[in-house]
């Protein structure tokens, strides 16, 4: 996440924010292993990670049991090979095995590649959150926010 964070200006967190240790990651990813409504699926180039994405319940609840959230990074070396689409593929019919009925993102407006890649699977912007990003330099960004019906 950290090399990602520095690699791009859209993801949540700045790179310097980015302040979990080695153990606490270890113990993310055994809860998300634990979790039968979860799956994180990679992509690994001669034995580097490149490609990260990931399905989760938008909350822990019977009422929103139906609906999930994904997240997906690509370093930026791997940015337009198909890594994206391949492993967005993937997650999708996980999300579809694991009886999901929706598949929930948000994505910053500028963020053109990501939005066509999402754009190309289905997905329909459903709302906008505006001015939800303020960069350091004091710009601001909206965000999309998008769904996708399985």
């Amino acid at each position: 996440m950290k090399q990602t964070s520095s690699e791009t200006e859209y993801l949540l967190r700045y790179e310097d924010e980015i302040r979990m240790t080695v153990e606490e990651e270890r113990d993310f990813l055994s809860k998300q292993a634990e979790n039968p409504k979860a799956i994180m699926i990679s992509a690994y180039f001669d034995e580097k990670l490149v490609a990260l994405t990931g399905i989760s319940p938008v909350v822990e609840c019977d009422k929103c049991s139906h609906r999930a959230v994904l997240g997906m990074c690509v370093l930026k070396d791997f940015w337009g090979k198909g890594i994206g689409f391949t492993i967005m593929g993937m997650i999708i019919d996980e999300a579809r095995k694991m009886g999901y009925e929706q598949v929930e993102l948000e994505v910053v407006a500028d963020n053109i590649r990501a939005f066509s890649l999402y754009k190309k699977f289905g997905f329909e912007i459903y709302g906008v959150r505006k001015n939800s990003f303020k960069y350091r330099d004091g710009r601001y960004s909206s965000e999309y926010l998008m769904a996708l019906p399985l």
